[in-house]
């Protein structure tokens, strides 16, 4: 009679090797496709879109927080996710943008993070330190939405949108410091508009 015998173990790397290489390749590749960008295109025209300030949002405490509290300032709005890893990836760049000395008290830096659950958002900025208003919103209005997250969009004072990105994106950049420097000295009511 006959004993049943074992598989010989494959000849080559061990299967946890194989699993770092994987996971490593799709890193790469992540970083190639989806990973945050240089922003060519930041000089653009801009759309000059109405932006619209009749929403609510929830603050981190789930208190209201009117969106037109921040009506007559220039703003960089953040549309992203915790479960979204160009959003995550590009958090970093946009904290240290909203860092920028000069900026500061001239530029609202605002996230509006659109998970489900409130607790996972708190959960992932806590300790954080992050310089920017983090807001949750269930629902955007029309100038918000696009066909993915992130999305990012500058706005002038005179509540216009100056400038739209759908992806991840480096935010620190100097043509981004310099774009928002030009958006904050901008009147909140356009020429020859009485408001």
């Amino acid at each position: 009679m006959s004993t049943p015998e074992s598989p010989a173990p494959a000849a080559g790397k061990p299967p946890w090797l194989l699993m770092v290489g994987v996971l490593a390749a799709f890193w790469v590749v992540y970083l190639i496709v989806a990973g945050p960008r240089r922003l060519d295109d930041i000089d653009g025209p801009e759309s000059g879109r109405a932006v619209d300030f009749n929403w609510s949002l929830r603050d981190l405490d789930g208190g209201e927080v009117n969106f037109d509290r921040f009506r007559g300032k220039a703003l960089f709005v953040n549309v992203w996710a915790t479960w979204c890893p160009p959003c995550v990836a590009e958090m970093p760049s946009i904290a240290r943008l909203a860092s920028v000395e000069d900026l500061k008290g001239k530029v609202e830096f605002i996230c509006i993070a659109t998970d489900e659950s409130m607790d996972a958002v708190r959960s992932f900025v806590r300790g954080k330190g992050w310089p920017m208003t983090i807001l949750h919103a269930t629902a955007l209005p029309p100038v918000f939405l696009t066909d993915g997250i992130p999305a990012t969009f500058l706005i002038a004072p005179d509540g216009r949108l100056a400038y739209m990105r759908e992806g991840a994106a480096e935010w620190d950049a100097p043509e981004v410091v310099r774009k928002l420097r030009d958006l904050a000295s901008r009147p909140a009511t356009p020429p020859g508009n009485p408001g």
